[in-house]
C-alpha cells in the first residue's frame, strides 16, 4: 500500500488588529476531525504568503525583522520535511483510533507533531547559540573586517591607520571587562550605565584623557551599531554617549622659526647618526609647511602635477578626494629643483616625529608651553618645550596660520586647506589672543 501523507494547511490567527503580528498555526483533517496546533510564531498578516505557505522578505523590514522571517521560514521547510518523510497518515491514523483516550495525547499524530515542533526549534536554538557572538568576539570580527569594506561616503578602502585605531580601542575593552569580571557573553551589558562605568574606569583608574574616552567612545559606537543593524542589541542606550572631546591646544612655527629650520646644518649630528636621514626629514616638512598638505599626501609629492614655470602645483588629497592648485614659494621651488623633481619618501609617522623633534630642538626652538589637559577626570597644566610639540601635522596648521596671518582672509586659507565652515577653521589655526589684539590695533588706529 503507497504511503500518504497528512495534506497540511497553515493560518493565522484572526486579529482585530491586522497591522499587529499575529500567531501562526499549522491545520490538517484527521479521522474528520480538524485539528489544529500553534507553531509559537508570530506574522504580521501583510507579510503571510498564503497560496505559497511562506513569509515574505519586505525591505521595509529592519534586519531583525527580516532575519526572523527567514528563520520561519527556514522552520516551516524542516516541518513539511519532517511530516513528509516521517508519518504516514493512513497508519498513525489506524494506529491511534485503537488507542485509549489518556493514550492519544501521548502517542497520536497531534503528539508527533507537537514533538516534531519543538525538536526543529530546539535544533535552531542549538545551532544558534553555536553561531552567537560574544560582544567582544563579535567587535574582533569587524575589526578584522574592516579592511574588506568601503566607505560609502568617499568609496574607498578603510585606512590601516584607522583599522590600527579600532585594534587599539578593541584592546582598551578588552581590558575594561577584564578589570570588571564581565563574562561579558551577550549584548546586554551595553545598558544606560555602561557609559558611566567604562568612563570611569577609564578617567580614574587607567588615567586616560578626556579626548581618549570620546574618541573611545565614537569608535565603539560604530561597532555597536552595526550590531544593531544585524538585530544584536535592542537598548539605544549607546547613541547618547559622548563621542566628541574638547579643542585641543596646538602649536604651529611661525615664518622665522621655519627659516631656523631650513637653515640648519646636518654635519654635526651626521657624525652621530650617518643614515638617519635627517634633512630629507626638514626638506620634506619645509615643503608640507609652504603648500599646507598633510602627512598622508607627502607619499604623493612626486604623482602631483608640479608647474614651475607658473609657479603653482595641483596636489590630490588623499583624505577628501579634492584636488587643489597650491602657489609655490622660492622656498619649495629651491627644494623641488635640489631633488630633480624626485622628493625621498617620507618614513615612519612616528619616527618622523621623533626626528621632528630634534631638527626643533637644533633650530632653538625651546620656548616653553604651558597647556592646559584633563587627565584622570583631573585638570593639570604640563609645561613643555615647544620643540617637543612639534609633530607631521605642524606644518599644515603652521601654513594655514601663517597664511591666515598674512591676509587676514579666512575664505582664501580655506581653499587651500578644505575647510567648509570657518567655525571648524578658526579652531584649526592657531592664532593666539595677542594677535587678534595687533589685527584689531589696525583698525582702532
Amino acid at each position: 500500500m503507497a504511503k500518504k501523507n497528512i495534506k497540511l494547511n497553515y493560518a493565522l490567527k484572526s486579529e482585530a488588529d491586522k497591522t499587529q503580528p499575529a500567531l501562526l498555526y499549522v491545520m490538517f483533517t484527521l479521522g474528520g476531525k480538524r485539528k489544529k496546533i500553534s507553531l509559537g510564531y508570530k506574522v504580521v498578516p501583510e507579510y503571510w504568503d498564503s497560496e505559497n505557505n511562506c513569509v515574505l522578505i519586505s525591505s521595509k523590514q529592519t534586519q531583525l525583522q527580516q532575519r526572523e522571517m527567514k528563520r520561519i521560514n527556514k522552520f516551516l521547510k524542516q516541518f513539511e520535511h519532517y511530516v513528509s518523510t516521517l508519518i504516514d497518515a493512513d497508519v498513525l491514523a489506524d494506529y491511534e483510533s485503537k488507542l485509549i483516550p489518556s493514550a492519544v495525547g501521548t502517542y497520536g499524530i497531534v503528539a508527533r507533531l507537537k514533538e516534531a515542533i519543538d525538536k526543529i526549534k530546539g535544533k535552531e536554538i542549538q545551532e544558534e547559540k553555536a553561531h552567537t557572538f560574544t560582544p567582544l568576539e563579535y567587535f574582533k570580527k569587524v575589526v578584522e573586517e574592516m579592511p574588506k569594506k568601503v566607505i560609502r561616503r568617499t568609496s574607498k578602502i578603510i585606512e590601516d591607520r584607522t583599522v590600527g585605531h579600532h585594534k587599539i580601542v578593541l584592546k582598551r575593552f578588552e581590558r575594561f571587562i577584564n578589570y570588571k569580571h564581565w563574562v561579558a557573553s551577550s549584548f546586554s551589558i551595553f545598558n544606560k550605565n555602561f557609559e558611566s562605568e567604562m568612563e570611569q574606569w577609564m578617567l580614574g583608574v587607567e588615567e586616560y584623557s578626556a579626548n581618549t574616552v570620546a574618541a573611545t567612545f565614537s569608535v565603539m559606537k560604530v561597532w555597536l551599531k552595526q550590531a544593531e543593524e544585524e538585530g544584536l542589541i535592542t537598548d539605544k542606550s549607546f547613541h547618547s554617549w559622548k563621542s566628541k572631546g574638547a579643542d585641543v591646544q596646538h602649536i604651529y612655527l611661525n615664518d622665522a622659526e621655519l627659516e631656523a629650520i631650513y637653515n640648519l646644518n646636518f654635519d654635526e649630528i651626521l657624525k652621530l647618526h650617518p643614515n638617519a636621514k635627517y634633512e630629507e626629514t626638514r626638506d620634506i616638512f619645509i615643503i608640507a609647511s609652504h603648500i599646507g598638505i598633510r602627512y598622508g599626501d607627502l607619499s604623493s609629492l612626486n604623482k602631483s602635477n608640479w608647474d614651475i614655470e607658473n609657479k603653482t602645483v595641483e596636489i590630490h588629497t588623499h583624505k577628501t578626494g579634492a584636488t587643489v592648485l597650491v602657489p609655490l614659494t622660492s622656498t619649495v621651488i629651491e627644494l623641488y629643483k635640489k631633488y630633480n623633481g624626485k622628493f625621498p619618501t617620507p618614513r615612519d609617522k612616528s619616527r618622523f616625529n621623533e626626528q621632528l623633534q630634534k631638527i626643533g630642538e637644533l633650530a632653538g626652538i625651546d620656548q616653553t608651553i604651558y597647556i592646559k589637559k584633563n587627565v584622570g577626570g583631573k585638570v593639570v597644566i604640563e609645561e613643555k618645550k615647544k620643540y617637543e610639540l612639534i609633530s607631521s601635522h605642524t606644518a599644515r596648521r603652521s601654513f594655514a596660520t601663517n597664511l591666515y596671518l598674512r591676509c587676514r582672509n579666512a575664505r582664501l586659507v580655506m581653499n587651500f586647506t578644505g575647510h567648509t565652515t570657518e567655525e571648524n577653521f578658526r579652531k584649526y589655526i592657531c592664532v593666539e589672543k595677542s594677535e587678534y589684539v595687533e589685527m584689531a590695533r589696525e583698525f582702532f588706529n
